[in-house]
């Protein structure tokens, strides 16, 4: 059995080999190459990425997004649904993960696969005008191949600034990408709005609580820094809110929960990100849990793993969504 799948694997190999071979002979190719000069024309202009220049369309009408975080997030946003997509495969269960979108939001586009292993064979039906990845650099040559390819950066880009929060650098490039600068910042001066509400809504509270996040699974626990390419933290500054992190010079990966670690989480307000999926009762009845301020104050709150990490404007504002359900006194 195990032999006849390897000769399958091997075939699938070589026709999916031979058909970029021919796609790559039959079709110009736009990425960036030492020896050819890329110029804009009247039908699509240069755009840098990480991986060298792109003669992007002027008005793509067929995108493709293989990054959900870092580029569907912003495409949702902006309102343009592309016609394929990958997703992310939670806990290996087969269960479709966007981290911000909604698959809502993703209906009638063809899935083409796993972030890891998107399928040549889906994109290349799709006849794409644009394909939008991330730092993929084993797969940036042969989706060039098939059409005008963007590396969008990630927050270990050198095109990111670390001054500012990602998620809004990232929806800011996507919009200039699609010429959609004027709706993004509509979207961003949104966002701004609900910062403010949420803290007039907080009032006095908001010099007065401490934050404590927690990402628990079933072997790790561990939070989160205080650099700006990361989302909790850069809403959390936003807002004003004080919180618990960690140095970017210490390992933010701990040890299983005991009782030294726990400690270093007990704070006001206590959100944990349920990576292993337990229902909210193991939190709150656990012997480690149980002996933590925000615990003993009914002030812990197990909220969504796919919203707590994501990393664009569509998940910072479903982060919102818990702040304001939760954090206010009362309500």
């Amino acid at each position: 059995m195990m032999k006849k799948q390897s000769c399958r694997l091997v075939k699938l190999f070589l026709l999916m080999t031979f058909a970029l071979l021919l796609i790559t002979a039959c079709h110009q190719t736009f990425t960036q190459r030492p020896d050819i000069s890329l110029k804009p024309s009247a039908e699509c202009r240069i755009i840098q990425h990480d991986f060298g220049e792109t003669c992007v369309p002027l008005k793509p009408q067929r995108i493709v997004t293989l990054s959900p975080e870092n580029n569907l997030d912003a495409l949702i946003a902006l309102g343009i649904k592309p016609v394929g997509y990958t997703s992310y495969d939670i806990l290996n269960k087969g269960k479709q993960s966007l981290f911000g979108a909604s698959l809502d939001a993703v209906a009638g586009a063809e899935y083409v696969g796993n972030v890891y292993q998107p399928s040549f064979e889906k994109i290349l039906l799709l006849k794409p005008d644009l394909i939008l990845l991330s730092l993929d650099a084993h797969l940036y040559e042969s989706l060039s191949a098939i059409a005008p390819t963007v590396s969008v950066p990630s927050p270990f880009s050198d095109l990111i600034s670390t001054d500012q929060a990602f998620f809004k650098q990232n929806l800011r490039y996507i919009a200039k990408l699609l010429n959609q600068e004027s709706r993004s910042e509509e979207i961003l001066k949104e966002y701004e709005e609900r910062i403010n509400q949420l803290r007039e809504k907080l009032g006095r509270q908001l010099q007065q609580l401490e934050i404590a996040v927690i990402f628990y699974g079933e072997d790790v626990i561990y939070t989160i820094n205080n650099q700006m390419n990361s989302l909790i933290p850069s809403i959390f500054n936003d807002i004003g809110l004080r919180y618990k992190f960690l140095s970017s010079d210490r390992n933010l990966m701990k040890p299983p929960l005991s009782i030294e670690t726990i400690r270093e989480y007990d704070a006001d307000i206590l959100f944990i990100i349920n990576i292993a999926e337990r229902p909210s009762s193991f939190y709150f009845q656990h012997p480690i849990f149980r002996n933590l301020k925000a615990i003993k104050n009914n002030r812990a709150y197990v909220v969504n793993q796919e919203v707590w990490s994501a990393a664009g404007i569509l998940g910072a504002n479903k982060v919102l969504d818990d702040l304001f359900k939760y954090l206010p006194e009362g309500t």
